[in-house]
Formats: structure tokens, sequence, C-alpha cells
């Protein structure tokens, strides 16, 4: 039985924070990406921390299943931090099933989903698992989607929102382009046409109520289809003000970002104007993620989940994601939830679970089940 887990990218702000808790953890891995000189970078400063496991390195290049088959003989699960897509995804994933390698991808956005999603009769096949969604911006949704499950058994529709710190660049331009693409939202077990922000509901992530953007470039609704409870379910995420902006129609700020002018100004207002978190933001910073499960009967409930910063959750959340996996694998394709279960919300440190106690005021929407009071964007 292959024993070794490996993460990938480490030549890159993500796989190398991801590989550190790791070694922090006193994991021993395998640390891969494709630059050699990162790589070995990485791996020799690794070796000089005090209290640290050792990582090997290991290089090599998605695009070729075979070639990359080749690198995971003694590799029980890989987690993948790369933002890899189309061939270099699809690649990876072929090679990982071919070898029996349980697969952990960090990808939050809908078109990943879908891709991973796609190979589920193939993994459950070959008896592996592959995952999506290992970092904050899905695995944490998804904890809460299920912990609201568990303590309203029978919900049948969740309202999610997110309140996150600054991304890194390379991030905030993916989101800056998915953005400006049609996405999805799921009700009724259906997928429903939806843009970014064409929907606008006020949150009250503990510090007062905020707007929080309708997100349906995320992958939650693809994943609950697939793999959930829920039939209905929408995502928001609350935004920088002059990004928000971007999204609010009638206004000069929206004409111009679907015309596509200003995006590099917009991305990095995404990122804080920094290529990746500073040291300061990935120690004190934090996030929430709001949730509202809603019972055909009437029944509501909400809770807030605070975490860590999002990078850092997401480093420790692919660890104990990949330590699941090893123990125990579900075959095919798995939610992070399914896998670690509460531990994505007891074991991770500076995680802290509050339910909403008090009933705040509600409407009915035309189904009959209550959902959160709208505000409509402005402009509109």
């Amino acid at each position: 039985m292959k024993s070794r887990i490996l993460v990938y990218g480490v030549d890159g702000f993500m796989g190398a924070l991801t590989s550190h808790a790791a070694a922090q953890a006193g994991l021993a891995h395998v640390a891969g990406g494709r630059a050699i000189a990162g790589v070995a970078q990485h791996a020799s400063a690794l070796a000089k921390r005090k209290g640290s496991a050792l990582a090997e390195p290991r290089t090599f290049t998605p695009g070729n299943a075979e070639r990359i088959a080749g690198q995971l003989d003694d590799v029980g699960v890989l987690v993948n931090c790369a933002p890899l897509e189309g061939e270099d995804l699809r690649s990876l994933t072929v090679a990982c099933i071919a070898t029996g390698t349980h697969l952990i991808d960090m990808s939050a956005d809908r078109a990943r989903v879908a891709a991973l999603a796609a190979f589920d009769e193939a993994a459950a096949k070959e008896k592996t698992m592959l995952m999506a969604g290992a970092g904050f911006d899905f695995a944490a949704v998804d904890a809460v989607a299920m912990r609201l499950a568990q303590i309203l058994p029978g919900a049948r529709a969740v309202t999610l929102a997110v309140k996150r710190g600054s991304r890194t660049m390379e991030e905030a331009a993916r989101l800056a382009a998915a953005m400006r693409e049609e996405g999805e939202t799921l009700k009724n077990g259906q997928f429903v046409p939806a843009r970014a922000g064409e929907r606008v509901i006020e949150v009250d992530f503990d510090e007062g109520p905020e707007k929080a953007y309708l997100a349906p470039w995320r992958g939650e609704a693809m994943a609950a289809r697939h793999r959930g409870i829920y039939s209905t379910m929408e995502t928001f995420e609350a935004l920088p003000e002059k990004v928000a902006r971007a999204l609010e129609q009638g206004t000069m700020a929206h004409r111009f970002f679907r015309r596509g002018w200003g995006l590099k100004r917009l991305e990095r207002r995404l990122a804080g104007g920094r290529l990746t978190p500073g040291k300061a933001e990935l120690t004190k910073g934090h996030a929430v993620v709001w949730g509202e499960a809603r019972h055909p009967d009437g029944r509501v409930r909400r809770a807030r989940l605070v975490t860590p910063q999002t990078h850092v959750y997401s480093a420790e959340a692919a660890v104990l994601l990949a330590r699941r996996a090893l123990d125990a694998a579900k075959p095919g394709y798995q939610l992070p939830s399914a896998v670690a279960g509460a531990a994505l919300v007891e074991e991770i440190p500076g995680v802290q679970w509050r339910e909403i106690v008090e009933r705040a005021e509600e409407t009915v929407d035309e189904d009959g089940r209550p959902v959160t009071p709208q505000a409509e964007p402005e402009g509109a």
C-alpha cells in the first residue's frame, strides 16, 4: 500500500505554505513542482528548519499522463496546490486514477470542480478518490453547509456567504476573469444561469450588516448537485467596495467592467496591492463563512464559522484531508466534508463555530420557505 503524500506546487505560494504546514505537523512528504530550482530551494529551506519534517524534492510537468504516472509509484495521496486547468489538470487526474493515487485539489471554481467530478465513475472503478476544494474557499463553506444540515435534518435549501481577506495576485486575476462570465446557482435540483452580483443580500459577519454579492463563479452549486443533500443553494461573497461597484448595474464602473476596462486595477484591489499576503496578515488575519439552512416546513438555522486567514486555513485543511484520505479514502469524487467531517471545524487551530440562536426577521419566497432579506443593487 502506498503511504506517501506529495504536495504539488511548492514552487508557488500556496504549495509552499501547505508543504510548510505538513512539515510543521511532523509529516514527511514529497515536495513537488515544475521548477527544479524552486522545488530544491523549498526542500532545502525546510531541512534547515528546526523541528520540521523533511520533504523530498521531486519535479515534473503536467501535460503527459504517462510521464506523471512514473512519478507516483510511491505516492498514496497527491495534494495539488498549482492552478492547473485544461489538459494539465486532465493529465494529472488520469495519471492519479491509473496509479491508484488519491487526488486532492485546492480549487474552488466551478470549472475545476466540474472537471474532477466528470471522472467520478472512472475513479470509483479504480478505487481512487478525487476531491476538489480542499482550501478555504470550498472546504470551509462545505463544512458550514454540512453542519447546518446536521443541526436541521431535512433542510433542502441553504444560503452561504463568505468574507475573506486579500488574495494572491494570481488568484485575483482568475477571480476577475470569472466574475465576467455567466455562472449558475442551484434551485430545486436544477442549475439556474446567473451573473456575478445580480443579487445582493445583507449579512452580519459579526460586525453589523454588510453587503454580499451573488458569487456564481464558485463551485458549491456544481458540487451540491453531484454530491450533496441540498436541492437549492446560493453562495454570496463580500467584496472590497470599489470591486463591488463594478458589479452594480447601471454604474459607470459596471459598464467599464463588462467591456474589460480597468481589470488590472480591479485585480490589485482584490489582492490588496500585493503579490501575496504579508506575514502580518497570515498571522493575524481571519475569515468568516455565514450560513442559513432552511427546512420545507419553515424552520431556519443560521451559523458563522470564523477561521484563521484563508491561506493558512487552506494549508491546514489540505494536510488534514490528505491524512484522512491516506487512512481511509472513499472512492470516486468526494466533497471535503465527506472525508474529514467535523474535523474541518474542530481540528484546525483557531477555528470557531458559532450558531446564531436569535431569530432574525425573515421573508417568504414563492415556495413558502424563509429567505434572507435582500438589498437591491445600487443603481439597478
